[in-house]
């Protein structure tokens, strides 16, 4: 039989992401339960059958549903933690599963091996339902120690994972409660608002558009001698007089076109595109600043639609929508990119690398930006969608005019381990679950190929370590999955508290 320690720290591995350790515990300890046969000197036949348990157990959920009707699910989940026990046991030893039933133990054996030689490798593995009879012996103590040298370390790590992510977890809601409670604490601003409820953010319903006075609009350059008088010129065609062209030092006339415009034009601090978008931000006084290329592939009338959802957003991104114009190799990249941001963030984002994006002020001058190129825009949503609202607008994406100057493979790679970083700062335990998620993959491939030994080779070719060490990374890798789940939905409860908290104060100002 399995040691009593590893009956309880899978049932424990498996219900601490989703009960918390509380639930957790009682669900553990009862899975010990029929352990206890040889203390009490209980039949095998009494304390291991699954009819038996069972019955005894609808007769415990009879009583819950009569006194305690909410408490039913937990019931159950008590109920099937106590199945695991002999359902473990019938894998290692004679169990009788199905007494009064079956007046026999049970034990499916699995039987493998893996023989290497000149012919190459040849598998061996069988599976058996080999049954004994049902023996009861007098003062039987337990047939296996509560823990060895190497269940212990595997019992260990199933317990002490889960408990330092629900631990991760309880710190987090227990500062968002601090924020909640402290009704004297100012107005959360902008940067904390809106709970994006349906994951859908492709917007077609448009609100009254702000004042293009309100709004400034930025275009950072090098080297767009091409482009950038063609797009200034749009620009003012369209009413936009607030207009600042953030230069990195460009080798052609790209800054003296603008000049000509009659435009803002001032030379960006840092390097890259980042540099100058964090130039702007420190630049900027109006209301509201919109970014978008110098490179002509935007048109400058879509700006409006990104206007009329400025007042509920903290970011209105435009999402292209004709992507012919762009690279192939782009648009696999910004789609992988998109999935990518999607998952980590909770958030559906179609086009987290779009250039024609706009921002409130107040909200960017908040951002702490620390990438050096294209992945800013991705470091920028990433940000804003931790703890703000972010919605898209459809807008046409033009062919470029002049060299472009994204690498696909270097600036994709930059932009994924950007989106990394963001999650890391606003949700970690979300980024370790998921990447622990993965742990799946190793482990069913372990447990296939021990199980395809044993069965066609025998008892002799598999191997008991290496199939609990696949179990082990399963098992890890279904509560990472667990923990994402849950990680995603606290951080949508907390969006929904942050925006009924600033609805809140914002009525009661009015």
């Amino acid at each position: 039989m399995p040691e009593p320690a590893l009956h309880f720290s899978v049932i424990f591995a498996l219900s601490a992401p989703r009960l918390g350790i509380k639930k957790t515990l009682i669900l553990s300890a009862i899975a010990l339960l029929p352990d206890l046969d040889a203390l009490f000197h209980v039949h095998r036949s009494m304390s291991h059958s699954l009819i038996i348990l069972g019955l005894s157990w609808l007769l415990t959920l009879t009583i819950i549903y009569t006194i305690k009707r909410e408490y039913i699910g937990f019931g159950i989940l008590c109920f099937l933690a106590l199945l695991s026990h002999p359902i473990m046991d019938l894998f290692q030893n004679y169990t009788p599963i199905l007494y009064p039933i079956l007046d026999r133990s049970l034990w499916v054996r699995f039987n493998g091996s893996f023989l290497i030689s000149s012919e190459g490798f040849s598998p061996r593995f069988s599976v058996s339902l080999v049954d004994a009879p049902t023996i009861f012996r007098p003062f039987q103590y337990l047939d296996a120690p509560i823990f060895t040298s190497e269940g212990f370390l595997i019992s260990l790590l199933l317990i002490i994972v889960p408990l330092f992510l629900e631990t991760n977890a309880f710190r987090r809601t227990a500062a968002l409660t601090r924020i909640v409670g402290d009704t004297a604490s100012p107005p959360i601003n902008s940067f904390n608002s809106a709970f994006w409820a349906d994951n859908m953010n492709i917007q077609n319903e448009a609100n009254s558009p702000i004042s293009k006075d309100m709004v400034t609009v930025v275009i950072p350059t090098l080297n767009e001698e091409r482009g950038i008088g063609l797009v200034i010129d749009e620009l003012l065609a369209e009413g936009y007089r607030n207009i600042l062209v953030v230069d990195g030092y460009s080798k052609d006339r790209t800054v003296e076109i603008a000049k000509s415009k009659g435009v803002n034009v001032v030379y960006q601090r840092g390097v890259g595109k980042a540099g100058a978008i964090i130039t702007a931000i420190e630049l900027v006084s109006t209301p509201y600043m919109l970014v978008m290329d110098g490179d002509y592939t935007y048109d400058p009338k879509d700006v409006e639609r990104l206007l009329k959802h400025a007042d509920n957003s903290d970011e209105v991104i435009g999402h292209r929508v004709n992507r012919e114009n762009i690279p192939l190799l782009h648009r696999i990249g910004n789609w992988i990119i998109s999935l990518a941001f999607s998952i980590m963030f909770g958030k559906r984002i179609r086009d987290p690398c779009s250039g024609m994006y706009l921002l409130r002020t107040d909200v960017a001058k908040n951002l702490e930006i620390a990438s050096g190129g294209f992945d800013v825009e991705v470091e920028i949503a990433g940000q804003i969608a931790s703890l703000g609202r972010i919605v898209e607008v459809p807008v046409s994406y033009r062919r470029r005019v002049g060299e472009g100057k994204l690498k696909a493979w270097r600036d994709g790679f930059r932009i994924l381990m950007t989106a990394m970083k963001v999650m890391w700062l606003y949700n970690p335990a979300f980024l370790l679950s998921a990447l622990a998620s993965f742990l799946t993959i190793p482990g069913a491939a372990i447990l296939i190929w021990q199980l395809a030994l044993r069965y066609l080779y025998g008892a002799g070719a598999w191997s008991l370590g290496w199939s609990w060490f696949g179990l082990v990374l399963f098992i890890a890798g279904l509560q990472g999955i667990t923990v994402a789940v849950t990680s995603l939905t606290l951080k949508r409860i907390e969006r929904r508290i942050l925006q009924a908290l600033r609805e809140m104060r914002v009525g009661g100002k009015n």
